[in-house]
């Protein structure tokens, strides 16, 4: 799996982004809407074997965002299995915010899991607080659904089906 934007090349993580994923997920501000907690190495190395782990068994995961131009490992985005159903999610580096980074993953990600993954239907849970999340949901068609609890927060749950 390779997708290339306009800037972005995004595609699977692999072991060698475990260093560059600890450098992003050891910064509170990136961490601040997701529990509010920084990853240690050990555990952005864990989480980037869960990911390799889900492409096997799910055929799809969390992907690696890289910049076109230089191949530098920004963030991530795509799919995850959780109890409220398929879950999509984002986060990056903190210096790509506001350069419309996100949108342009998000949006390519979610149109490959609608079209080329088929999947009938895709939630995202966003922390009421966290609006520039919220407005790329927007943005891609994702329709608010309801409000509950996840991870122990209460969040808005939005959806888009297929």
């Amino acid at each position: 799996m390779k997708i290339e934007t306009k800037r972005l090349i995004i595609n699977k993580f692999n072991m060698n982004d475990t260093a560059a994923w600890a450098l992003i997920e050891c910064d509170p501000k990136v961490r601040k809407f997701v529990n509010n907690k920084v990853l240690t190495y050990g555990e952005a190395k864990s989480y980037v074997l869960e990911n390799i782990e889900s492409y096997k068994s799910n055929g799809y995961g969390r992907y690696a965002v890289r910049y076109k131009s230089n191949g530098k490992l920004i963030g991530m985005c795509g799919f995850l299995n959780d109890e409220l159903g398929i879950d999509f999610g984002y986060r990056y580096s903190r210096d790509t915010w506001g350069r419309g980074i996100g949108t342009e993953a998000a949006q390519a990600i979610s149109d490959y899991g609608l079209t080329e993954l088929a999947l009938s239907s895709i939630i995202a849970t966003v922390l009421p607080e966290n609006i520039a999340s919220e407005k790329i949901l927007i943005k891609l068609g994702f329709i608010f659904d309801e409000e509950t609890y996840f991870m122990g927060k209460l969040c808005k749950k939005y959806k888009i089906v297929n």
